[in-house]
This record gives structure tokens, C-alpha cells and sequence, in this order.
């Protein structure tokens, strides 16, 4: 894993790019020329051509290097409050590592619908 904090980053505007690095975040940006890889491929600038379907037309923020909880966080906060809106976010952990980066599109998309479904019935209890 990465000591130096990095988001990878996918479907984001160039205009979001800016605002994200304005903040001074290190953006990696993944696409079909580098999305083939592995999550630790592509925080290595090791560049696995996308190969089959497209990756889909979705925001993904992936987050390594950050100490404490506390401070991804805050950072996700300002983020979400202030610069990108409907990203799906998540964090680099020693067994998501090794994943391809399409695969790891395909859960977190697969873990947003259990999310919204669970949210769903919660609402419909409180009624």
C-alpha cells in the first residue's frame, strides 16, 4: 500500500478535476488506456489497457495514503459539500488491492443499490 496520499479518480468533469486540486489533492486519473489494472497497478502509474465492456458512466473516488479516519473524513465531507456531488467514495484496503479497477466498479456499484435498497426500507418502517 501507499504511504503517499493519492485519490484515483473516474468519470469526474475537468471542471471537478480543478476544484479537487485546487485543494491540494494528488488526483490519478483512471480510463480505458490504464482502467485494466489493479488498484495497486494504477496507484504505481502502471498502465493495463481496459479491455471488453465499457466501465460505465459513473463518478468514483478511490482514497489511499490517509492516517486516520477522522481525517478521510473530513476530507470526504468537504468534498462531497463542496466540490463533487453523486460520487461514489471509497478507500484503498490491503484486500481491495489486488482488485482490477472494473471489478471494483462493479461492487461498489453492486454496494450503492444494497445502500439505496436498505435506505429504501428504512424509510417505508418510519411511514
Amino acid at each position: 500500500m501507499t504511504n503517499h496520499r493519492q485519490v484515483l479518480i473516474y468519470g469526474l468533469s475537468p471542471e471537478e478535476k480543478d476544484r479537487l486540486r485546487s485543494e491540494g489533492l494528488t488526483l490519478k486519473e483512471v480510463d480505458n488506456a490504464n482502467g485494466g489494472g489493479t488498484l495497486q497497478e494504477l496507484l504505481d502509474d502502471q498502465a493495463v489497457p481496459h479491455e471488453g465492456e465499457p466501465m460505465g458512466q459513473v463518478k468514483i473516488m478511490i482514497f489511499a495514503g490517509y492516517d486516520t479516519n477522522d481525517e478521510l473524513k473530513d476530507v470526504i465531507s468537504k468534498i462531497r459539500r463542496e466540490h463533487v456531488f453523486g460520487a461514489i467514495m471509497a478507500v484503498i484496503t490491503k484486500t481491495n488491492l489486488t482488485w482490477r479497477f472494473n471489478s471494483m466498479i462493479g461492487h461498489l456499484l453492486e454496494e450503492r443499490e444494497e445502500n439505496r435498497q436498505i435506505e429504501k426500507e428504512r424509510r417505508a418502517q418510519m411511514k
